[in-house]
């Protein structure tokens, strides 16, 4: 099902140059042994212990000052939104009282392969990420367990791992949350991140590099510490990116038994020798702490990582005044070159948005109370890539027009040379939006497409995932749904945790497809991960690179959970016909009479009729039968 179409305010571009650099930072240089190797697929024993109220902290707490922020703006930004259609996605009845401007021009993302991931594990959120090889190794991660699979043999190679017994040979026998992870194209091999510890002396960063291109392999792990300037702090709220050589990370460090709001002390970045890491090797590392600007340290680094592939030797960092009621200033910060470079340095400019950001309200979700929410956090920056000199940025925010959560997207212009932004609020009077996550799709140079991904909710729509197109220029697609809830989140009851992030990545040597995760609610009010495929092109498009024969047909993924793809390539355009049988030859269904061009096409369709069990799929011509193919619905 997709979205009627989408609700976009507040577009403008405006030349607003930002102030002299200024230099920052202080850099002292740490060196770590390799703390253990573990692999993967030998790890057996697994208690997956969670601490429910420790794991994942609430983000407000009872009227702290973020909620007190969120108070004072609903009564200026009241909701406006009549929610009429009951536990479905507003469609029709979308249209009306949208007093909006309408200006969809493009075409909404097109639904590859689409699975669940990682299980309920017991805890929330989910702080979905994800990462994806040139090959389909897929690696999925959220509080607090691995999830990893090969997307094309889904389901028949996934495997899943808590934080703790993946890490079982560190000894570290406290809790692990906040999990990260990402692909490198350079080196074909992935890196997992998580956090331990709550305190100053319990506090670390395990860091894994993946020893090959299968996450299901040997990996080698190191142990940063959460307190590595000894001051009596700890760490929380990891990001990361990669350039050609490096791994770097950016994380908080907190004042212990205080709220991530009032316990901030700054935001470090850890500069590592990834190429090291992956062998096993001395890491190599520079921490720049002091990263201020006008005597302030700079809160949450969003590191922007590379959109067609990674960059590098340098690398920007943005971020916003976030636990601000309303702001418009974007601090854009570099780095500018490798660990041992002699003329690396920390500059920071800020830049002035065209279009203020807010604070984003809790959103509304069903429930029995009738005020059931899913809290939102802050406007800081969620997601950020670099292409053509663009640096393109999403976080959440407030949609003044509605009071609902909206979603900001945002777009630094001439990022080398004389920076500006323009922005714009995605919203919907209907919807509310959270998390969201940028990946750059485009196909070709100067071409600037990105997909946006995020989780959505309404006080009649269960939570699930979907995503939209946006071209850089300031059009965008209608929304499509990636994945319905089918219920509301009920955890922890009261304000439910909706995440701290969502997951995105470029498909590298698929130009145009990108692969997320997020949110969406199941029938049990649990909060699950959901993974998906999605392309700015037709499904037809998606094939890895190579030249299909004539009448050939493929058929992903079997078994099947949800819904079936077939790709298509007909050497002359012909009338197909498409049936379901059972096992013993009975038809359940044509499901669909059309012609179909000359060339590559996509035919899916939804298992969610059918029990579990085996069943035969017949594509036939008025001359041929071209596939008779079993396949198995989960």
């Amino acid at each position: 099902m997709r979205y009627f179409f989408i609700t976009l305010s507040l577009l403008l571009l405006v030349n607003v140059h930002s102030v002299l650099s200024q230099s920052t930072g202080t850099q002292t240089p740490f060196v770590f042994q390799k703390s253990a190797t573990v692999q993967f697929s030998e790890i057996v024993t697994d208690w997956n212990p969670v601490l429910q109220h420790i794991e994942a902290p609430k983000p407000d707490g009872n009227k702290s000052q973020l909620q007190k922020i969120k108070d004072s703006l609903a009564k200026v930004y009241p909701r406006k939104s009549e929610f009429k259609t009951p536990e479905t996605l507003p469609n029709k009845e979308a249209k009306k009282g949208n007093t909006h401007k309408k200006t969809a021009t493009l075409t909404e993302p097109f639904i590859g392969r689409g699975f669940q991931g990682n299980i309920f594990s017991g805890g929330t959120p989910n702080d979905n990420d994800i990462a994806v090889s040139n090959d389909n190794k897929l690696i999925s991660v959220q509080n607090s367990t691995i999830y990893t699979c090969d997307a094309n043999n889904y389901p028949t190679t996934n495997s899943w791992q808590s934080l703790s017994a993946f890490s079982y040979r560190l000894g570290n026998p406290h809790s692990k949350y906040d999990p990260k992870t990402i692909y490198d194209p350079i080196s074909d091999k992935f890196i997992i991140i998580f956090l331990n510890g709550f305190t100053d002396s319990t506090s670390s960063i395990t860091v894994a590099f993946s020893n090959t291109n299968d996450p299901r392999g040997t990996w080698s792990q190191y142990e940063l510490p959460g307190n590595p300037l000894n001051n009596g702090l700890w760490t929380d709220y990891p990001m990361l990116a990669l350039t050609e050589k490096e791994l770097f990370i950016t994380v908080n460090l907190l004042y212990p038994d205080s709220s991530w709001q009032t316990g901030f002390n700054e935001t470090l970045i850890w500069q590592v020798n990834k190429n090291s890491g992956y062998n096993g090797l001395s890491l190599n590392t520079l921490l720049h702490h002091n990263i201020k600007y006008g005597g302030r340290p700079i809160r949450n680094l969003c590191p922007v990582k590379g959109g067609s592939t990674i960059y590098g030797p340098d690398i920007y960092f943005l971020s916003d005044r976030n636990l601000d009621a309303q702001n418009d200033t974007v601090f854009l910060v570099h780095l500018t070159d490798t660990i041992a470079a002699p003329g690396l340095a920390i500059n920071v400019q800020t830049l002035r948005a065209p279009v203020a950001y807010f604070t984003p309200p809790n959103a509304l979700q069903p429930g029995p109370s009738g005020n059931e929410t899913l809290a939102t956090n802050d406007a800081r920056m969620l997601g950020a890539f670099i292409e053509n000199d663009k640096i393109q940025y999403v976080h959440n925010t407030l949609d003044t027009a509605t009071g609902n959560a909206a979603i900001y997207h945002g777009i630094i212009h001439n990022v080398s040379s004389s920076p500006t932004i323009s922005g714009k609020i995605l919203a919907e009077s209907k919807l509310e939006y959270g998390y969201p996550n940028i990946s750059y799709s485009g196909t070709g140079a100067s071409n600037n497409n990105a997909i946006i991904s995020f989780d959505h909710a309404a006080k009649t729509v269960f939570p699930g995932v979907s995503a939209l197109l946006s071209d850089g220029l300031g059009n965008y697609s209608p929304l499509t749904s990636v994945k319905l809830g089918a219920n509301y989140v009920r955890v922890l009851g009261g304000k439910e945790r909706w995440g701290d992030y969502s997951g995105s990545q470029r498909k590298y040597n698929q130009p145009g497809r990108v692969w997320v995760n997020g949110l969406y609610a199941n029938s049990s009010k649990q909060n699950i991960t959901w993974i998906a495929e999605l392309s700015e092109n037709s499904l037809a498009s998606m094939s890895d690179n190579t030249s299909p024969k004539a009448n050939s047909l493929s058929i992903y993924p079997n078994p099947t959970a949800e819904t079936m793809n077939v790709q298509l390539f007909l050497e002359k355009a012909d009338y197909l016909q498409f049936q379901i049988f059972d096992i013993q030859g009975k038809l359940i269904n044509v499901l669909l009479r059309e012609r179909v061009k000359a060339g590559k096409s996509n035919f899916s369709f939804s298992t969610s009729p059918l029990a579990a069990g085996h069943y035969i799929l017949k594509i036939n011509s008025a001359n041929q039968e071209l596939l008779v193919q079993q396949f198995q619905k989960q």
